[in-house]
């Protein structure tokens, strides 16, 4: 009989878990195995990601953050409603966001709209005022760039673009959040509701509806903040399924939350300060549940990376100049066929690679003064000059040298000038034989026309 071998059996089963997930065509599974397989390899990604410990690190700082730009948000957003006299739809709202907490959210809520109905905009000064929007906007800049970790994006939106877009969803969320309380008060009035009661299945579709409603309504609001605050472009389906994933998540941590840890909080001697750490843990855990949930959106949107993470891989020296002067051709042959220039993004998708490796390769080929940047937001890419005759060689040797400084080695030793004579041999050989290529569109055959 052969002894049990636990490594053996590891292995096996490692084996076995790698088929499943990696080794099979997915194209040609059926549906229901397509589905079972992309979730297991987004629930692997998303628990890889976990266990780094980066998700965790960034929800705490951001409870911080929403602690010190929550009550300003509030407070402009209490004014714009004020304003369309409907500040009354900020208390609901704050009881869906807070219900976790149960008995508690009605004294937490109290507090807030307390505190935010004291403040007079009107009255206050130029220079608080300007505060209040620093602050809002220093809070949306550091969510905008913990989502941006997490979409692999490098490069925030610029200032004047944050006060844009940040006031206009500001501005706008108050507009959703009346138009919201307006449906849902034509819903629920009476007519309607002993209208269906009166039905036989009327019951039944209320309590349907009752359900069904605030999830899709939560999950939609999921989907556009994992639109709107990486500074990338997100697929509506990947940000509505991690909408919906971080709902349920929502939904199952507050019910557990409220269970367990406002009860037990109700029992201890230290009372007076449950209603604080009840809302710091609820934050922490909020922000955890939203991060993973755009988690879950950016590997449905990549799920190449699924298995190798969002980190670049590690590019040798001739993947290196391969990359670089293939993003080059593509930026130089787009302008030369007359079609619109491509951002970073657009450049990767159509290489199959991912930003970061590609806003590498572009910022090297601006240092050798190849390419320069549109005006645009997000930035495209151009040619500095007319490169489409300039020799590929060129490129390469100046991709080669760029950056590089004195390197300190004994000039009179044997081995420095061999290797030295060497390297000169080799550009020496390279402009030689392909100091004719370019960048230039291939020339069409004879009879042929340009496409």
């Amino acid at each position: 009989m052969t002894p049990f071998n636990p490594g053996h059996w590891l292995r096996t089963m490692r084996q076995a878990f790698d088929h499943f997930l990696w080794e099979r065509p997915l194209p040609a599974l059926p549906l229901w195995e397509r589905v079972l397989v992309r979730s297991g390899q987004i629930i692997y990604a998303i628990a890889r990601d976990w266990a780094d410990g980066q998700l965790s690190l960034r929800a705490m700082s951001l409870v911080y953050s929403t602690i010190l730009g929550f009550i300003p948000l509030v407070a402009l957003i209490f004014a714009l409603l004020k304003s369309f006299g409907v500040h009354n739809a900020m208390e609901p709202t704050l009881y869906a966001l807070l219900e976790a907490l149960g008995e508690r959210r009605d004294e937490v809520t109290a507090q807030i709209i307390d505190f935010v109905d004291n403040i007079n905009v009107q009255i206050i000064g130029i220079t608080s005022l300007g505060l209040l929007i620093y602050l809002v906007l220093d809070m949306m800049r550091k969510i905008e760039t913990s989502f941006n970790y997490i979409w692999n994006v490098s490069q925030g939106r610029s200032w004047s673009n944050r006060v844009s877009e940040y006031l206009f969803a500001i501005i706008v969320s108050p507009l959703l959040i009346f138009i919201s309380i307006s449906i849902t008060t034509s819903v629920n009035t009476n007519i309607f509701v002993r209208f269906l009661e009166n039905l036989s299945w009327g019951g039944a579709v209320i309590s349907f509806f009752a359900f069904l409603l605030p999830l899709l309504f939560m999950s939609l609001a999921f989907a556009f903040a994992y639109r709107f605050l990486p500074n990338t472009q997100v697929r509506f389906t990947s940000a509505f399924i991690g909408g919906m994933v971080t709902t349920v998540v929502w939904k199952l941590m507050g019910a557990f939350f409220q269970g367990f840890l406002i009860n037990a909080a109700r029992e201890s001697i230290y009372l007076a300060f449950a209603s604080v750490i009840a809302v710091m843990i609820l934050t922490y855990l909020g922000w955890l549940v939203a991060l993973l949930g755009s988690d879950i959106a950016y590997y449905h949107q990549h799920p190449g990376k699924c298995r190798s993470g969002r980190n670049p891989a590690r590019l040798g020296i001739r993947q290196r100049e391969q990359l670089a002067l293939t993003v080059a051709t593509v930026v130089i042959r787009q302008f030369e066929a007359r079609r619109p220039p491509m951002t970073a993004e657009e450049i990767a998708l159509h290489l199959g690679t991912s930003t970061q490796i590609v806003d590498e390769a572009l910022l090297n080929l601006m240092k050798t003064g190849l390419l320069v940047t549109s005006a645009d937001e997000p930035v495209k890419y151009l040619p500095a000059r007319s490169v489409s005759e300039l020799p590929v060689v060129e490129i390469w040797q100046s991709l080669r040298s760029q950056g590089q400084t004195t390197l300190a080695l004994n000039a009179g030793a044997e081995e420095v000038r061999a290797i030295e004579e060497f390297l000169q041999s080799l550009d020496r050989e390279a402009a030689s034989r392909l100091g004719k290529d370019t960048f230039a569109l291939p020339r069409p055959q004879s009879g042929q026309e340009p496409s």
